[in-house]
């Protein structure tokens, strides 16, 4: 996410809230099943008649996201055979769908007439097969690649795949925006518990004429999505990337004896200045130990109050753990390795960390193996210089924390 962790107990105001640089705006399930009268669920039974009407506002908020140069972003359903779970298939089955919806090349699938994707670098088409936009798509890596903080929601159905996605938003940070009158569902007693339930606890609702209005009064200007803004957002020095403001230095506790030659001390010593500069710290431990001193070294390795633990239970300390809530609540963009094992601890979580869009750094004098695993510890570094990683002394990363502590 954008911004600094001293700013999360800020409350933000509306026009901020919904700044055209960091906004997306999310269409969802605008399809021909779902909003026609011959779709599967006019077929099956559902009141659509509130859907079009919404459809007609929709469109008047596309065209004022396109006046504004917003990301837009149009997810569509395909639940062909091959990614219809037994669960999923029996709720249709009982709604009385023929042969689920939304089927790959049906007239069922296209987005209703006048919601239409343009050729447009801004405008990108994702698919999802679960109600959730967030679950698997690519949204969360669009999202975090074009620098979007906030989310405004708006399709079909409002309790279902609306809601869904408006709460994994919420989970996974972002800022949400309902437009209340560009989402629609078939029962209005329905619409107005989502409603409710998404303004209590998972976002806030809006008119689409103030979102339009607020569009409108910020202007034209630069979007986090062009390519000179993602530019601008790189880290390109040493000193912005270890900036204590955004980074955290990740302690990994291995299992196993570390080589002869190995500096121990040295990661106490990087956690240290570490400490001194204001840097966020986590601890990695292995889930079956309840040590707190490194196997590897015999050394001790006792976190400062307030220093996190996470309790690791695969290769990657971010294998189902509480690390990537903890970086994100945080605001961390640079996540620093040390400890052991390199090639499996450390590897792992580096590898992962890249794919999350964190600038990786491995102090290659703080990180470890086992003496059988020498050779095993130089690839690994070399392996995380060549594409994962700065793999660096840990000299010249005190060094730029030096003016911070």
């Amino acid at each position: 996410m954008i911004g600094s962790r001293y700013r999360k107990h800020d409350i933000l105001g509306f026009e901020e809230r919904i700044d055209p640089a960091s906004t997306a705006l999310i269409i969802i399930d605008v399809q021909n099943d779902f909003a026609l009268p011959q779709g599967v669920c006019g077929l099956a039974g559902d009141d659509i008649s509130p859907v079009a009407p919404m459809i007609d506002r929709l469109k008047v908020l596309i065209a004022a996201a396109r006046r504004a140069n917003l990301l837009i972003i149009f997810m569509r359903t395909i639940y062909d055979d091959v990614v219809l779970s037994p669960t999923l298939a029996e709720q249709y089955a009982r709604r009385g769908y023929p042969n689920s919806i939304c089927l790959t090349g049906s007239h069922g699938a296209e987005f209703v007439e006048g919601i239409d994707p343009r050729e447009a670098p801004n405008e990108i088409v994702l698919t999802k097969h679960r109600y959730s936009a967030f679950w698997g798509s690519a949204i969360d890596l669009f999202l975090r690649t074009n620098g979007i903080r906030s989310l405004v929601l708006a399709g079909v159905a409002t309790e279902v795949c609306v809601e869904s996605t408006a709460r994994d938003a919420f989970f996974r940070d972002y800022q949400v925006v309902v437009p209340a009158d560009c989402v629609g569902c078939y029962s209005e007693d329905r619409q107005k518990a989502s409603l409710a339930v998404l303004a209590r606890s998972f976002g806030i609702l809006a008119p689409s004429a103030d979102i339009i209005a607020a569009w409108q009064k910020l202007g034209n200007g630069p979007r986090n999505w062009q390519p000179e803004s993602r530019a601008q957002r790189q880290l390109r020095t040493l000193g912005r990337k270890v900036d204590p403001e955004h980074t955290a230095l990740l302690l990994v506790t291995g299992r196993s004896v570390v080589s002869p030659g190995a500096s121990p001390a040295g990661i106490q010593d990087l956690a240290g200045h570490a400490r001194r500069a204001g840097c966020f710290v986590v601890h990695a431990w292995p889930a079956a130990s309840a040590r707190q001193e490194d196997p590897t070294t015999g050394l001790e390795i006792v976190p400062c109050e307030g220093e996190q633990i996470v309790r690791y239970h695969r290769a990657s300390a971010f294998a189902d753990t509480q690390l990537e809530i903890l970086l994100r609540s945080n605001c961390i963009r640079t996540l620093i390795v040390a400890g052991s094992e390199t090639n499996i601890a450390v590897e792992s979580t580096v590898r992962e960390a890249f794919d999350r869009d964190y600038y990786a750094i491995v102090p290659e004098d703080c990180v470890h193996a086992p003496l059988s695993e020498h050779d095993l510890h130089a690839s690994s570094l070399t392996t995380m210089r060549r594409h994962f990683a700065d793999v660096i002394g840990s000299t010249r990363i005190r060094s730029s924390w030096a003016h911070a502590e």
